[in-house]
């Protein structure tokens, strides 16, 4: 998990939506509205929402554990098993919208 977590912090990346993001594909959250919300309480006193340390993850991950009744190291194995995953889907993401925003411009140019 901390792996994956410091990843996602040297690419700029660890913000409280991917957080979010990684622990709804790991089934910790699930795609429920009210579960959502109640992960994104859990990050209500982070400052910059955009740059979440670790120390706070793992704070939010405890929190939610219990409030599950579930085991913070299982949480914490199934953050690590699925975050190649999700790192990956976060590269495509980002492959993505950078090709879009360039193919946008192009169009932009091609237009003057």
């Amino acid at each position: 998990m901390e792996e994956t977590f410091n990843k996602l912090k040297k690419e700029g990346r660890n913000s409280v939506d991917n957080l979010i993001a990684w622990m709804k594909d790991s089934k910790i959250v699930d795609d429920v509205k009210v579960s959502e919300e109640r992960a994104r309480k859990l990050f209500d006193d982070v400052r910059d929402k955009q740059h979440v340390e670790m120390e706070k993850f793992q704070q939010a991950l405890s929190a939610l554990a219990a409030e599950q009744k579930a085991s913070v190291e299982v949480y914490s194995r199934t953050l690590a098993t699925e975050g190649k995953k999700f790192l990956s889907a976060v590269a495509e993401a980002s492959t993505a919208a950078g090709n879009a925003a360039a193919d946008a411009f192009k169009r932009a140019m091609d237009r003057k």
